[in-house]
């Protein structure tokens, strides 16, 4: 199994120091998140030579981007459609065959802004495949619902796949093993975090202290001959109170090899 792990984990680093510790940690690549914000990339094509000079030879994951398709506005939509296409650009660029989009939020019925969704995606699908990536939707926001992702799966273009997010569909209610054999061929990426439930949100725990089945889903991606990577998004840019990434990502690492066991 390869694991990464994301950016999203050094809110106050920049770009040096957090690719320096993916070799200090162990980690097999890492997850570059690109947003508006630059703190470690920016949507831009094509790529600074400075910035590939800092990645250098570590690899990396997928790009984990912020464009989303379920507006119903048309400009609103023919944006994120753009920026999907250069955060393609990005990941060709820089080598990484993934590409992490959302659905977004829905504004209106469901069936409709599904439909939105799908169509985005089934219309950048080729554009993916030319230049060798492939655009993942996260199972995030409206897609933890299991119901919702079977109906944009349906009619959704083969070579969009998933990015798997068992916490965040666990917190929607869903459970790993009723969602897992149901979308498992769709998973190019998965990422990993725990958590315990307080006062109605969602606190990130070190693994193995919360109610994220991490050992079953470890065994039950080698059991389907998983060939992607496995992500810890340790989610300290959202929440500035959890303990620091550099005590709880060797800590994620080391428990993660164990489940392979």
């Amino acid at each position: 199994m390869r694991y990464a792990f994301t950016t999203l984990a050094y809110p106050d680093l920049k770009l040096p120091e957090v690719i320096e510790r993916v070799k200090r940690f162990g980690f097999d690549a890492v997850e570059l998140r690109v947003a508006d914000d630059g703190i470690h990339l920016k949507p831009s094509y094509p790529i600074e030579k400075s910035v590939k000079e800092i990645i250098g030879d570590i690899k990396v994951s997928d790009l984990a981007g912020y464009a989303r398709f379920s507006s119903p506005d048309d400009l609103e939509r023919e944006k994120n459609i753009k920026l999907a296409e250069t955060l393609i650009l990005m990941a060709h660029d820089l080598g990484t065959s993934g590409v992490r989009v959302y659905a977004g939020q829905f504004k209106d019925s469901p069936e409709d802004a599904i439909k939105r969704v799908r169509n985005s995606l089934n219309g950048l699908a080729e554009f993916a495949e030319k230049n060798n990536v492939v655009l993942m939707i996260e199972t995030h926001d409206e897609m933890a619902k299991l119901d919702f992702l079977l109906k944009l799966i349906k009619g959704l273009d083969e070579r969009i796949g998933l990015v798997y997010d068992p916490a965040n569909m666990i917190f929607s209610g869903e459970k790993h093993e009723d969602v897992f054999p149901k979308i498992y061929t769709r998973v190019k990426h998965v990422h990993i975090k725990d958590f315990v439930v307080k006062d109605g949100k969602r606190l990130f725990v070190r693994p193995g202290r919360g109610v994220v089945p991490i050992k079953e889903i470890v065994k039950d991606l080698i059991k389907v001959g998983y060939q992607g990577y496995i992500s810890v998004e340790w989610e300290k840019m959202w929440n500035r109170d959890i303990e620091d990434a550099d005590v709880v990502l060797p800590l994620y690492l080391e428990y993660l090899k164990r489940c392979e066991e």
